[in-house]
């Protein structure tokens, strides 16, 4: 649990919101090389660890968890030097007014805020309204377009929030990036504990680009690799909460990880690959692990995966969290360390008389 503390709040400090991944691929790459046998980046983007097993014959299986984070990218510089900007992904919009931001430029980071009008002068009819993104502005301080310039903010320049993680009652973290820094910390646990204690399979450990704007990464990462299945890692919206009913998020934090069944995203049900699912469902049962079951809002990069090819059979296993695209995303570190040892479990039973057949 410490070691898993520690470096999810490593992972969450580096800024690299969708499309501009960079940062946290070197991280990744770096923490991954002491333990595989081989990684590389791919001019996507997407990082790719191999630890080989010991049986050819057994089932290879990729760990795939997206390493950017929901973001926003300047649009526009006015000759006041304030910064007009849009979402990169899915930030919630009602979040953003008054928050720090965080602009990556070439040169450094420049710390901003996000104005918001005076409360002496706003009109009843304004008070209760949330602003579009497109009435938002940052103030860097600057006092023209030159200034900001000279800072090193372009259009194109990436954002993220920036808010510090800060760590609650009952192991309970909140962080902006939780969604997918915690996947990220999975995969580097699970590869440490495997490097510890060899297995049969041979696990690729898969970092995928733009999950947040489309899981771009996720349709080629498989492409060229000789993978049998896959599991998502990822995090997902759960209820429990004041202003949420049960009724559509019936997930807990602090229960355990899910095997989802599938998703539903855009108003449609799309299915996971139900034997990978039991699979990790027999792992987390044989161990005693808690785990929940159902179908998560939203998409992940599974729902890609399954397509690459003639298709390779994934789901998600996913970590839930509150407060979902907002710069205090919460979750439980137990969660986290619970889906760590699913994992390494359902692997440790792979072998080469493992079948993915439906039927």
């Amino acid at each position: 649990m410490k070691e898993l503390r520690e470096l999810f709040l490593r992972l969450v400090g580096v800024g690299a919101p969708s499309g501009f991944e960079e940062p946290v691929m070197r991280v990744l790459k770096s923490e991954l090389e002491p333990l595989v046998d081989e990684v590389h980046d791919t001019p996507r983007g997407n990082v790719v660890g191999v630890q080989r097993g010991s049986d050819p014959e057994a089932p290879s299986v990729a760990l795939v968890a997206h390493m950017d984070q929901i973001g926003f990218i300047v649009t526009n510089i006015d000759g006041r030097g304030f910064i007009r900007f849009r979402k990169l992904g899915g930030p919630v919009t009602r979040a953003i007014q008054g928050q720090q931001m965080r602009l990556l430029t070439g040169r450094g980071p420049v710390v901003g805020v996000v104005g918001i009008k005076p409360g002496h002068i706003t009109r009843p009819e304004e008070a209760n309204r949330v602003p579009p993104i497109e009435e938002m502005y940052i103030d860097i301080g600057a006092r023209s377009r030159e200034e900001a310039e000279k800072r090193g903010i372009t259009i194109g320049t990436p954002i993220v929030y920036n808010a510090a993680p800060v760590e609650l009652a009952n192991d309970l973290i909140a962080s902006p990036a939780v969604d997918d820094r915690a996947g990220l910390t999975a995969l580097i646990a699970v590869a440490k504990t495997l490097r510890e204690a060899p297995v049969p399979a041979t696990v690729y450990y898969v970092g995928s680009v733009e999950e947040e704007i489309g899981l771009r990464g996720a349709e080629v990462a498989l492409y060229d690799l000789d993978v049998d299945m896959a599991v998502a890692v990822d995090t997902f919206p759960a209820g429990w909460q004041p202003d949420v009913v049960m009724r559509d998020l019936y997930y807990e934090v602090g229960r355990g990880p899910a095997v989802h069944i599938g998703e539903i995203a855009q108003g449609r049900v799309r299915l996971g690959h139900q034997r990978v699912r039991q699979w990790l469902m027999e792992a987390a049962d044989e161990e005693g692990i808690p785990y929940q079951a159902g179908l998560m809002h939203g998409g992940t990069d599974a729902m890609s995966l399954m397509q690459t090819r003639a298709g390779i059979p994934a789901c998600t296993l996913g970590i839930p969290r509150l407060y979902s695209h907002s710069p205090v995303e919460t979750f439980d570190l137990k969660d986290l360390h619970r889906l760590v040892r699913i994992l390494v479990a359902a692997i440790r039973r792979l072998d080469a008389g493992f079948s993915l057949r439906r039927i």
